[in-house]
């Protein structure tokens, strides 16, 4: 029989999965993808944190830290001999998805070239939701 798990056993489980496989692709190859980190993997059910006040059904998911991101932080832990349970939290605590409108969307991709990095003053372990801050962009946490 099936056993059900919780969300959060879920999130657990997918992010050792995906750390792994982060893991291996660099052993293998040298690199890793980004869409390592994506819907397939990674459910958006699981990472939803929330929706911009602007977010219509012409808008699109957003990673609040953009996936080069993750993954290369990811690449320089596996490289580091950091176990897959430590990539995983890091992947848990950084992989979140925001609904943003179409136009929040390319005010992300104009300012400061936000598209697929963090403001110059973030950190590893910072405000996650620093770039949406950064671009104006306000949004509500979703409701469990």
């Amino acid at each position: 029989m099936r056993r059900e798990y919780s969300k959060a056993e879920r999130l657990e489980r997918t992010c050792l999965r995906v750390a792994a496989h982060i893991r291996e692709l660099w052993e293998e190859t040298g690199r890793s993808d980004t869409r390592l980190l994506d819907g397939l993997f990674i459910p958006d059910e699981l990472v939803l944190a929330g929706h911009s006040h602007a977010f219509s059904a012409k808008g699109r998911r957003e990673h609040v830290v953009p996936r080069r991101v993750v993954i290369n932080e990811c690449i320089r832990m596996v490289k580091a001999k950091e176990p897959d349970i430590a990539v995983a939290a890091f992947i848990r605590d950084h992989v979140r998805i925001v609904m943003i409108s179409k136009e929040e969307c390319e005010r992300l991709d104009r300012r400061g070239a936000f598209k697929q990095r963090m403001p110059e003053s973030w950190k590893i372990g910072g405000d996650i939701f620093a770039r949406l801050e950064a671009a104006e962009i306000a949004w509500s946490p979703k409701a469990d």
